[in-house]
């Protein structure tokens, strides 16, 4: 999530079924990222169900795996999917302690019982290292939107953060077009995108939403009876419409100003000192097809440049441009995802204790 364009999926295996009137969530680049179309080779033991109690009866899918320090959390796109981690999971677990969690509604994980913002999201994270036990600071690796609530949860808890991988992150302010027309017609679409969102989550909660064919997600076929479980209850139940289209409401835009997620952030921002940091762009991202093609070109330009000035944000920041690759680099490039998490790792480690 982060990017402004329809629910196209590139070369992540997913067909999320809306052709026109996408937007809200769908203007996320919300591929869930079931990428059946590749080997998976995600760890099953992700694919259990596996909770931590966060109090009052509510429940969040999550798991670690790997020894070592410092912990590497992954923090997923708009899609909300383990899967989407599966072509990197294992190299990575490989290096140190990793651990992945599905956000409030996402996955397996129970609804959210607080709007979702960049405070409850970066709050909500933070309880759940403290279940997880995972003491320290740790390597936050951040795909889409995900990489907006890893920059929140820095800007709030420095002490918390040894180093960010960002993955085509989203970023406050993103939905600034130029020119400034087309943000009515961003708006529109919005709009239409979250009104399905709603569409899809009245019929999942009436019964009457099936796993294939059913004009809201759509898959490849599963690998694994476990991913078909995992899936299947994503886009059966209406928990994840609903968090998509709370979570798309208070990110994008609002009627008038910036939205209510990037008023959030201005209000903690800091710069990041020599944090460990790495901001990976795609060579090929998402585009909002309704535009021209000249405003295309200038969206594709105002998403690097955003990705250069988070970067920039720590003295010792890189930004790389990720060539051959989508929206997913973590998917269709996993090589420099992989690379990059092992650099900031190594750089953290090097580091002295502040």
């Amino acid at each position: 999530m982060g990017w402004l364009s329809t629910r196209r999926c590139g070369r992540s295996g997913l067909n999320l079924g809306r052709a026109a009137g996408l937007a809200g969530a769908a203007l996320l680049a919300f591929a869930i990222a079931a990428t059946a179309s590749s080997a998976a080779t995600l760890d099953p033991r992700l694919l259990r169900k596996t909770f931590i109690d966060m109090g009052g009866g509510r429940r969040i899918h999550a798991l670690c795996l790997g020894r070592g320090s410092p912990t590497v959390l992954f923090e997923p796109g708009g899609e909300g999917s383990m899967l989407s981690w599966q072509k990197v999971q294992p190299a990575i677990t490989g290096l140190t302690r990793t651990c992945f969690y599905d956000r409030a509604g996402m996955g397996f994980s129970d609804p959210p019982t607080k709007p979702i913002t960049a405070v409850n999201v970066t709050d909500e994270m933070r309880a759940v290292l403290g279940k997880l036990r995972v003491k320290g600071p740790v390597v936050i690796v951040g795909h889409s939107i995900g990489g907006f609530y890893a920059t929140v949860f820095t800007d709030r808890f420095p002490k918390r953060v040894a180093g960010l991988v960002l993955i085509e992150p989203g970023f406050s302010n993103q939905v600034n077009p130029r020119p400034p027309e087309s943000l009515e017609i961003d708006k529109a679409h919005i709009r239409a995108g979250d009104a399905r969102e709603l569409a899809c989550a009245g019929q999942a909660r009436a019964g009457k939403l099936p796993f294939k064919d059913n004009g809201c997600m759509e898959y490849p076929p599963p690998h694994t009876a476990a991913e078909t479980a995992y899936l299947t209850y994503i886009v059966t139940h209406p928990y994840w419409y609903e968090a998509e289209y709370d979570q798309s409401r208070h990110y994008f835009v609002a009627d008038r100003g910036p939205s209510f997620d990037t008023l959030e952030e201005w209000k903690v921002r800091r710069d990041f000192g020599d944090l460990p940091m790495i901001v990976l762009s795609a060579s090929d991202p998402p585009t909002r097809p309704w535009n021209s093609q000249p405003a295309q070109d200038q969206q594709r330009e105002d998403w690097q440049a955003g990705h250069r000035a988070l970067a920039a944000r720590s003295a010792v920041g890189q930004w790389r441009l990720v060539s051959n690759s989508d929206h997913f680099v973590q998917l269709s490039q996993p090589e420099p995802v992989i690379e990059a998490v092992r650099e900031v790792l190594e750089a953290a480690r090097r580091k002295p204790p502040a």
